[in-house]
C-alpha cells in the first residue's frame, strides 16, 4: 500500500497533531512510536513518501535505515533535539533531505515536508500551498494574483528589475480581469497579513509594517526559497 508521510511519534501534543494538520492538507498521513523496529515493520509492509522522524541520536542502525530509504525514493526528515551543527550533518550525510532543530513551529514543518513529498506538483500550486500554510487567506483574490506573481518572479527573477507593470499585465490577462484589479488585490492582500502575524513570520520580524506588493513578493520568494 502506498501512503504520503509516516511520523514516528505518536503522542498527542505532537505526532497526532501532525497527522491531523496533513491530513488536513490533502497529505495521507499517520503516526507510530518513535522506534526504529516499529518503524521497519510499517515500512516493510507499506510504501511511503516521506518519513519524519523525531529524537533519534546519531546510530548506525538508523543511519543504515535513512540511507535504504533514500535509496528507494524516500525522503526521509529527521527533527533533532539539539542544535549540534555535527550531529546535523551526520544526518545529512546519511540521506536526510532536510532537518529541523527543536523546537520548530508545526507551520514550518508542514510546509517543508509538503513542498519535498509533493515534488511533481507545479510551482504555483506548491506557492499556493505554502501561502495558506503561512496564514494567507485564499478566499482573498490577492491570493492567487500574488501567488502568479511569485511563480513568475520565481521563474525570471530578473523581472522584478523593471517594476510590476508586465507582471500585473500577465496576471491579468491569465485570470481575464485589469491589470489595475491585479494591483489593487494584492495591496488589499497586504493590508490583511499586516493586521495578523503572517507578514512577521514569513520575514523573520524584518518587516512588520503594511508591504508594498514588491516586497510582499520579494519576501514569499525568500520564504520559499529557504524552505
Amino acid at each position: 500500500m502506498e501512503k504520503d508521510l509516516l511520523i514516528c511519534d505518536d503522542s498527542a501534543s505532537l505526532g497526532r497533531l501532525l497527522v491531523r494538520r496533513f491530513i488536513n492538507l490533502g497529505i495521507r498521513s499517520e503516526c507510530c512510536r518513535s522506534s526504529l523496529n516499529q518503524i521497519q515493520k510499517l515500512t516493510s509492509a507499506s510504501v511511503y513518501h516521506g518519513i519524519l522522524l523525531f529524537a533519534f541520536q546519531p546510530d548506525e542502525r538508523l543511519f543504515s535505515f535513512i540511507k535504504k530509504a533514500k535509496q528507494n525514493g524516500t525522503a526521509v526528515f529527521a527533527c533533532l533535539y539539539t542544535s549540534s551543527a555535527s550531529v546535523h550533518e551526520s544526518f545529512r550525510k546519511a540521506g536526510v533531505v532536510r532537518c529541523f532543530t527543536m523546537p520548530c513551529s508545526v507551520s514550518e514543518l508542514c510546509r517543508s515536508v509538503m513542498l519535498r513529498i509533493n515534488a511533481s506538483e507545479e510551482l504555483l500550486t506548491q506557492i499556493e500551498i505554502v501561502l495558506e500554510e503561512a496564514g494567507f487567506p485564499p478566499k482573498l483574490s490577492g491570493f492567487y494574483y500574488l501567488a502568479k506573481a511569485c511563480e513568475l518572479c520565481m521563474n525570471s527573477p530578473e523581472r522584478l528589475w523593471g517594476g510590476l507593470i508586465g507582471i500585473y499585465n500577465e496576471i491579468a490577462e491569465n485570470y481575464s480581469t485589469k491589470p489595475s484589479l491585479v494591483e489593487r488585490s494584492m495591496r488589499n492582500l497586504g493590508a490583511h497579513i499586516c493586521q495578523t502575524d503572517t507578514l512577521s513570520q514569513i520575514t523573520d520580524g524584518r518587516l512588520t509594517e503594511k508591504p508594498t506588493n514588491t516586497e510582499m513578493i520579494c519576501a514569499v520568494c525568500d520564504m520559499f526559497t529557504r524552505l
